[in-house]
């Protein structure tokens, strides 16, 4: 079985990346572009960690 994916994220809580960088709009991009697996760093932020473990 083969998968395509994206191993290094980051989220909005990261230095220079965009606002938009939220979990629905990382899943719905990554969909558009065939990726089927997405992972992502910054998860150490206390505000990241807190939204990825409420979505």
């Amino acid at each position: 079985m083969q998968f395509v994916a994206d191993l290094h994220l980051h989220s909005k809580y990261s230095r220079a990346v965009s606002q938009d960088m939220v979990l629905p709009t990382m899943a719905a991009w990554g969909k558009k572009k065939g990726i089927d697996i997405l992972t992502t760093g910054d998860w150490t932020h206390p505000l990241w960690f807190r939204e990825i473990r409420g979505k």
